[in-house]
């Protein structure tokens, strides 16, 4: 039990240390470019993104109009 807590603590301390040394180097001079790498992926996420939720939306008003034209069945 004390052996899994020592494990535990030991792994969320070097996750964190390399998190803070992660965060340290893209707030430098030499992660500038990585910082504006980043930001163009995540701009170009997001352009995908909102494409897919149009597309979702088109096909779903689509889909209702359709289930709308349609006879309903008779019991």
């Amino acid at each position: 039990m004390i052996d899994k807590l020592i494990k535990s603590a030991l792994l969320f301390t070097a996750g964190a240390a390399v998190g803070a040394a992660g965060a340290m180097w893209l707030m430098s001079d030499s992660g500038k470019e990585m910082r504006g790498q980043l930001r163009d992926l995540a701009s170009q996420a997001k352009d995908k993104m909102h494409e897919c939720c149009d597309k979702v939306r088109q096909e779903m008003e689509a889909a209702i109009q359709e289930a709308e034209e349609q006879p309903a069945p008779e019991a």
